[in-house]
This record gives C-alpha cells, structure tokens and sequence, in this order.
C-alpha cells in the first residue's frame, strides 16, 4: 500500500470541510463527518486540525490564499500604480463573484460560523484593512476606489444572501461600469507605487 503525502490529506480535510459546510453549513459542520468525507479517521483529522475552530480558521485561510493568488494573477495584468492596482482588484472580483454565486449557502454559513466564532474574520478583516490603505495610495481618487470596492463588496452580500435579481446582461453591464470606473481611476492615477 501507498501512503499518501500527509499534505494530501490535510488538502483532502480542507476539500470536505467545504463539502460538509455546504450541506450543513458551517455552524453545524462535525469533526466526524469532515473525517468520513475525507477518508480519514477523526484521529488523523485531529492530527491535521486539533479542533473545529482551527479546522473553520484553516478554510479561511484557503479561502484567503485563494483570493490572494487571483489577485496576484490580475496584477501583473495592470500597471504597477495605485490605479493598476484598483483595476487589477475589479478583474479578481469578477472572477470570484462568478464563482461564489454558484454556491452561495457555502457562503453564508461561513458567515454564520463567524457570529459565533469571531475570531474567522481576523484574516479577512486584516486583508480588508490592507486593501483600504492601498486605495489611499489614489490620493484625490481614494473615495471613487473606495466606491467600486464597497459596490463590489455590496454585490457579494447581495449574490450570498439571494437579494439580488439581475440577469446575465445586467450583471455584465455592472462589471463593465465598475471596471470603468477603475480604469478612469488609473488613467488619472498614472505614477508607480
């Protein structure tokens, strides 16, 4: 018999932590049956993850990394402005959108587990303090980039929650407009960070 790296389980944990806390969501998501999706026994699931908060923290830390990689992949897309950078942010969030639509209880039970596990939003909530001063780096623009952010951050609450009743045409017709927006921002905001 071959082992597998111990990465490939703990990868495999996070893939049915996600499959559990869409099915249950995440508040009523149980060691035992992230174990049993993954093929693990609960012993080798707390080897991984010694309990449920950490296991909840390890997928917004993915969650994260993830986000961070789209990010990365869309700035070296734009220049390497202030401007750019709003751009770059507006092409990762379209992507993302689209992709968290397609499973928003995923979503909300995440936020769910937040309320009672604050504490998850310590990544975010840091990434979100990071994001704020690099709009500040627009200078007279930071307001108009702070715009398209919260539009966008509104659109996810939206999509997450099912408040939201456009169709394909509207949504594209939106993005287009936000990505406007940030390409006047950067047309304006032409110096290197």
């Amino acid at each position: 018999m071959i082992r597998k790296p111990r990465s490939d389980a703990r990868t495999r944990i996070l893939d049915a932590a996600l499959a559990v806390a869409d099915r249950v969501g995440a508040a009523n998501l149980t060691l035992d049956a992230v174990a049993a999706d993954a093929g693990v026994s609960k012993g080798g699931l707390l080897y991984h993850f010694a309990s449920k908060d950490q296991l909840l923290r390890a997928v917004v830390e993915h969650h994260m990394a993830e986000h961070q990689r789209d990010l990365d992949l869309a700035t070296a897309q734009f220049p390497a402005t202030p401007g750019g950078y709003l751009q770059a942010f507006v092409h990762a969030q379209r992507g993302e959108l689209a992709a968290k639509r397609e499973q928003p209880g995923t979503t909300r039970s995440f936020i769910a587990a937040a309320v009672n596990t604050p504490d998850l939003l310590e990544q975010p909530r840091a990434r979100a303090h990071a994001h704020t001063e690099r709009l500040r780096q627009l200078g007279p623009d930071f307001i108009e980039g702070l715009l398209v952010t919260l539009a966008l951050d509104g659109l996810f609450f939206r999509d997450t929650f099912e408040m939201l009743d456009l169709d394909d045409g509207e949504r594209d017709r939106l993005m287009q407009a936000l990505g406007e927006r940030a390409a006047a921002v950067a047309a304006r905001t032409g110096s290197p960070e």
